[in-house]
C-alpha cells in the first residue's frame, strides 16, 4: 500500500488532490484519533518508526513524505 492509498482511505482525499501543501487537520474528515490511526497505518505499510517529535512535526502531506525519505524509505 502506498502512502497516496492510505490517506485516501484515511481521509477520503482523492490522489489527484494530495498535494505537498495540504493540511491534514484542514480536510473534513480529520480528527484526532483519525490522525492516529493515519499513522499507524503508515508505519505498519511503509515500515517506518516515527518519533513523538515526528509525527509533531508532520503537518502537511509533504511534511509526512519528507519525514519519510530522511528514514531512508520510498515515498
Amino acid at each position: 500500500m502506498t502512502l497516496a492509498e492510505i490517506i485516501k482511505e484515511s481521509f477520503s482525499l482523492k490522489e489527484a488532490d494530495q498535494k505537498d501543501d495540504v493540511v491534514l487537520n484542514s480536510l473534513d474528515e480529520w480528527e484526532s484519533m483519525a490522525h492516529m490511526l493515519f499513522i499507524t497505518r503508515v508505519e505498519e505499510h511503509l515500515d517506518v518508526e516515527f518519533t513523538g517529535n515526528d509525527i509533531m512535526t508532520m503537518q502537511t502531506i509533504g511534511d509526512i513524505k519528507k519525514v519519510i525519505a530522511e528514514k531512508g524509505k520510498k515515498v
